[in-house]
């Protein structure tokens, strides 16, 4: 049978990226560090992952599972062994997992093997290339040469979203997972350095930016408008939120903004097909069973205002592509406004508006010109 790895068998790794493995036909090898889950695989040899929707819910068990201790030098046997991995440890653990895969690639080369493909499941734009640096960094002239040729990084796109378990639910089995039914799995065709492997739900596709940006400025900023206008409401889950009429048709006109941009910049890709995407991601946000809080998505709103990321960065990308973006910046304007006092980072930037002033946040969070264009919208919206 052939082998797997997947690095992290945390919600994405167990719930999605070890499924998806397991249910093509091979046998998965979770790499962690959580002794208890480690414990639990090697028990059972087996998992239960729950699809969960507004009306059915349904178990899937996930067999020829095990694990082993990132910390073990088994972990590095593994990775030089297997036929295909996966990383999803989340962007601040990366650093921490580049010395094994150094050392499994040297492994690897020592025993003359095929090429290594890694699918980074981290949403993170341009992982292939921070992971790469990481890894060289480890590697001697002669390893890199091999990893040039051998080892392939392969930017993923991850969309399924991971409702919490019942503290019951966690009790009864630490290897739970609960899933939304939404299971497509978008990768960079040319990240492959062997053949593309045949794992059930993978779409290959280039160029790979339309799914990046897909993903930030379509799925996580609509999300994001929801969840802060949904705040502003004192909802408490997103299903709540966009069942409100009003918040629907903002987020909905927001999104649809980034449909014509992507639309704009990606002729090949057909507009119907963006706009099926659009639509089901609002389908999914009804999902009650998700049980998706306003304050998990509207979490940190300091990262989510980046000049890059999913606001204005969406507002930016708009912008580009001659596109007015005003329900977008009333999104941004209502993530100002987000007042949760158990966010800190929520609390520092109603402390700089406080002490410094709007302009001064607009300035140096959002990283804005003044008498920018977006600026002197932003400026409108939030004095009007």
């Amino acid at each position: 049978m052939k082998k797997a790895v997947m690095y992290g068998a945390g919600n994405i790794g167990r719930g999605f990226i070890g499924k998806v493995f397991s249910d093509s036909g091979y046998k998965v090898c979770f790499i962690d560090i959580d002794k208890k889950l480690i414990d639990a695989f090697n028990k059972d040899k087996e998992y239960y992952v729950k699809i969960v929707a507004d009306d059915f819910e349904r178990l899937e068990k996930v067999k020829n599972v095990y694990a082993v201790d990132a910390n073990s030098d088994q972990a590095v046997q593994e990775i030089a062994e297997c036929d295909i991995m996966a990383t999803s440890v989340g962007v601040n653990a990366l650093p921490y997992i580049v010395d094994n895969i150094a050392k499994g690639i040297r492994m690897r080369m020592s025993m003359g093997s095929k090429p290594l493909d890694i699918i980074l499941a981290e949403n993170l734009i341009d992982v292939d290339a921070r992971m790469r640096q990481m890894i060289y960094e480890k590697l001697n002239p002669e390893e890199q040469k091999w990893a040039e040729q051998h080892l392939g990084l392969v930017e993923a796109s991850i969309g399924r979203m991971v409702p919490p378990l019942t503290e019951e639910e966690r009790e009864k089995s630490p290897l739970l997972i609960a899933v939304e039914p939404y299971s497509e799995l978008p990768v960079d065709s040319l990240g492959f350095k062997g053949p593309i492997p045949d794992l059930v739900g993978l779409k290959p596709f280039t160029p790979f930016d339309f799914y990046i940006k897909r993903k930030l400025f379509l799925h996580n900023m609509g999300h994001a408008i929801c969840a802060y206008l949904g705040w502003e409401k004192q909802y408490q889950y997103i299903s709540e939120a966009i069942r409100d009429q009003v918040i629907y048709n903002k987020t909905k006109s927001a999104m649809e903004l980034i449909v014509q941009a992507l639309a704009k910049e990606y002729p090949q890709i057909p507009v119907k097909e963006i706009e099926a995407n659009k639509d089901d991601l609002l389908y999914r946000f009804h999902n009650r069973a998700l049980k998706d809080t306003i304050e998990r998505v509207a979490k940190d709103p300091i990262r989510k205002l980046q000049p890059n990321d999913r606001l204005v960065g969406a507002a930016r990308y708009c912008l580009d592509s001659g596109i007015r973006p005003d329900e977008i910046v009333e999104g941004i304007a209502a993530a100002l406004k987000y007042d949760n006092p158990n966010d800190p980072a929520a609390v520092k930037i109603q402390d700089d508006i406080s002490k410094f002033g709007m302009d001064y946040v607009l300035e140096n969070v959002l990283k804005l010109d003044r008498g920018s264009e977006l600026w002197d919208m932003l400026k409108s919206k939030l004095e009007g």
